[in-house]
């Protein structure tokens, strides 16, 4: 009876440990809407959005002008850069609402991919305030994008699992890459390697390609991309997450899946165009679009031969809506994302984050 319980207690003791080996690495993309903290950063003047009502006033005429710069008078960018009051509150407030949604999900993520953040500095504040105690440990943001085009928000990465290597950006349209549209420049790739619990490797490519009808310019930025994807081994995990742009009608004609297979890129198979459900709404046309989205390698498909430990649950993506900020309601009921008002502090984000697993192969 000893030997009997003595070997109970081992097999107890190392089931933990095999169940944590054999854990499903979780990957989220969450677009967080206009991540600013309230300090003016002279190198970034469309960051002036995002002080607080009486840091406008002092500045009197000078912010008026700056405003006017790079916003149309009269304009909802200008009103908004004249009178949205970003103070220490609603930026607090903006932190530890995305920290409650994202504590919320049913399985916090490993690697998280955040779209829409000013520097790195919020990123360190949403990891030590309001994800404390989550184990983030790597956080990637390298405030690299041109700050006169596209108001500096740039792709951050947060994750538990260790960076192997220095992250890297890949510019998008500067003056030495190629630009065949005239496409303004946007946000920078951003490119790193995570240490899988096994020891593999996971390459991460985070996207925020250029929005509204500019298909031309989320076209060239896909094949930026792809050309990157393809300098990679053929066997490597590769992961492209993020924020594409691509809308309904981009996916419906069969554009976005062209570019995807060009990129020789597996896509979820609820990417399919313009009905529920997505991760943005289009309330005008009453039209649901996958902007945010997870792309992955061939080799870590589940039905190619491949030598990766590691594979995607393709059917496993979906939207994560678990959090009552995340979501507002008309009058007719009907559901969409809440975008965070700094007029009253309520609201997360105008997209809601998607969510992928990846498991074990063998």
């Amino acid at each position: 009876m000893k030997s009997l319980l003595l070997g109970a207690t081992i097999i107890g003791l190392a089931m933990p440990a095999a169940f944590a080996q054999d854990k499903p690495v979780t990957i989220v993309s969450y677009n967080v809407q206009n991540l600013f903290d309230t300090i003016d950063d002279k190198n970034n003047p469309q960051d002036d959005t995002y002080l607080s009502k009486e840091a406008k006033e002092a500045r009197g005429k000078d912010h008026e002008d700056a405003c006017e710069s790079y916003n149309d008078k009269g304009s909802h960018y200008y009103k908004q850069c004249i009178e949205l009051n970003w103070g220490e509150e609603s930026y607090t407030q903006k932190l530890m609402t995305l920290g409650a949604v994202i504590r919320s999900f049913p399985e916090t993520p490993d690697i998280l991919i955040l779209p829409e953040t000013e520097n790195k500095q919020v990123l360190d504040d949403l990891v030590g305030k309001a994800l404390a105690g989550l184990d983030y440990t790597s956080i990637v943001q390298l405030d690299s994008s041109d700050n006169v085009h596209n108001r500096g928000i740039d792709v951050g990465i947060i994750s538990r699992l260790p960076l192997k290597g220095e992250p890297e950006t890949i510019k998008m349209f500067g003056e030495d890459g190629d630009n065949p549209h005239d496409c303004k420049p946007t946000r920078d790739i951003v490119k790193a390697q995570f240490e899988m619990p096994d020891g593999e490797t996971m390459y991460v490519f985070g996207v925020h390609f250029p929005s509204g009808a500019a298909y031309q310019c989320r076209k060239d930025a896909m094949e930026v991309l792809n050309k990157e994807r393809a300098k990679l081994p053929d066997d490597a995990n590769v992961v492209a997450a993020g924020d594409f742009n691509f809308n309904c009608t981009d996916v419906q004609n069969g554009e976005f899946q062209a570019l995807a297979r060009e990129g020789h890129w597996s896509y979820p198979p609820e990417i399919v165009g313009c009905a529920a459900p997505g991760s943005a709404f289009y309330y005008k046309d009453q039209s649901w679009s996958f902007l945010d989205m997870i792309l992955v390698s061939k080799a870590l498909r589940p039905d190619q031969d491949s030598n990766s430990t590691w594979f995607a649950d393709l059917g496993s993506f979906h939207t994560v809506v678990t959090h009552p900020s995340q979501y507002a309601q008309d009058a007719r009921n009907r559901v969409r994302p809440k975008r965070f008002n700094p007029d009253n502090n309520q609201g997360a984000s105008d997209h809601w984050p998607v969510l992928m697993r990846f498991l074990k192969r063998f």
